[in-house]
């Protein structure tokens, strides 16, 4: 079967779809795999030129662009809402695959090894996040799951939207971890609230809270390690 030209008007060579089919995904620059993922261009500017002024838009790097939301994306020049959305997605998989990667899931767990990956996944968001991270027996990660994303408002961040997670990958226990942007991981008596909610409906469930980290810049504290999760009242 040949291949029909997906890109009209530009040489053979310089065609996407044909040199990934022909060469590989690696053989594709930053610019021509946005365009492969853009699919189509717009009556004024075809799909390479809009990738690369995207690119451009975000300093030529593609973590950048990872990160972006949809008013970002949309404000560049032939980026409207369903291309932006795919931008997103493909973002969200290139992080979640990196993520994999790094997780200590392959080898015996501990929980240095799950702070630092925790440490490692949430320095460097600009808002607060709040995840959970589930574990087997040997303290391996098994799954994570965003439960709430942007100003913390712990009044979303309910014992159900943590736990249903843990229950439908049969964790053993969880670690739940959120990050202050602005770099002081102290608890704050919402941190240590939330906390006890959480440890209340893991002992019903049968699902072990065993620590909360609270990470900062390059940083973390540990509820654990500074006497929290111990001390909370049943």
């Amino acid at each position: 079967m040949t291949l029909r030209s997906t890109l009209p008007g530009i040489p053979e060579c310089d065609r996407p779809y044909e040199k990934l089919e022909l060469h590989g995904a690696s053989s594709l620059t930053d610019s021509e795999l946005l365009a492969v993922i853009l699919r189509a261009g717009t009556k004024e500017q075809n799909v390479l030129d809009i990738a690369r002024e995207l690119l451009l838009s975000f300093d030529g790097k593609l973590k950048n662009l990872c990160r972006a939301g949809i008013k970002e994306l949309t404000s560049v020049s032939g980026i409207g809402r369903v291309k932006a959305i795919q931008l997103m997605a493909a973002g969200e998989l290139a992080l979640r695959i990196e993520r994999d990667i790094r997780a200590p899931a392959s080898r015996g767990g501990g929980m240095e090894g799950i702070a630092e990956y925790l440490v490692e996944k949430l320095w460097n968001e600009t808002t607060e996040v709040f995840m959970v991270l589930m574990l087997d027996k040997r303290l391996r990660i098994t799954g994570s799951r965003v439960v709430s994303r942007g100003t913390l408002d712990y009044t979303v961040v309910h014992p159900r939207e943590v736990f249903a997670p843990a229950i439908r990958e049969l964790a053993y226990a969880v670690v739940v971890a959120h990050n202050h942007p602005s770099g002081d991981t102290y608890p704050s008596r919402e941190d240590l609230e939330i906390t006890s909610k959480l440890k209340k409906a893991g002992e019903i469930l049968g699902i072990q809270l065993l620590d909360h980290i609270i990470v900062g810049k390059k940083n973390y504290s540990s509820l654990k390690k500074l006497g929290f999760i111990d001390s909370l009242k049943k």
